[in-house]
């Protein structure tokens, strides 16, 4: 009777940590395209982060790319020269991110509240430079299934 329920509690055990596994173990693939607000051009050689720090990609020549990652994943961040840093939320089911990134502009001898005053009317801009994308078949979708942060600047 000993012996019966040993091995049942082994089963279960190995089944738990079979499963625990199979879990941790799955990937996620993201991809999506990445373009310029200025002329809904591709972007070629922005850096992809994963959570604020893991460098997992760069988008390619038509600004396209394709992540594989093993680590769960709620941020992405995309970084190039002479584009504003885009910090985006992602929700469970996102797998199909574009993005429109917004020029660095010089803004010299203005105060900050008037910076980000320009700044935040250009992100309130973004949904309708999405669809825009969307209605020439740049995008795939007409709107996002992300969030994208915006931050003041100080």
């Amino acid at each position: 009777m000993k012996r019966s329920i040993y091995h049942k509690f082994v089963l279960t055990l190995l089944m738990v940590l079979l499963s625990v596994n199979s879990i941790y173990s799955q990937s996620r693939v993201i991809q999506g395209k990445v373009i310029y607000d200025d002329d809904l051009e591709p972007i070629i050689g922005a850096w992809i982060f994963v959570n604020d720090s893991i460098k997992v990609g760069e988008t390619g020549i038509d600004g396209c790319f394709q992540i594989e990652t093993k680590i769960p994943v709620n941020k992405l961040s995309f970084w190039y020269v002479g584009m504003e840093n885009a910090d985006l939320r992602l929700s469970e089911n996102c797998n199909q991110i574009e993005l429109i990134m917004i020029s660095d502009a010089t803004y010299d001898f203005m105060s900050f509240r008037k910076i980000n005053k320009i700044r935040r009317k250009i992100y309130k801009n973004l949904p309708r430079l999405h669809k825009e994308a969307y209605e020439k078949g740049i995008f795939q979708s007409p709107e996002a299934c992300y969030t994208q942060e915006f931050f003041e600047y100080k």
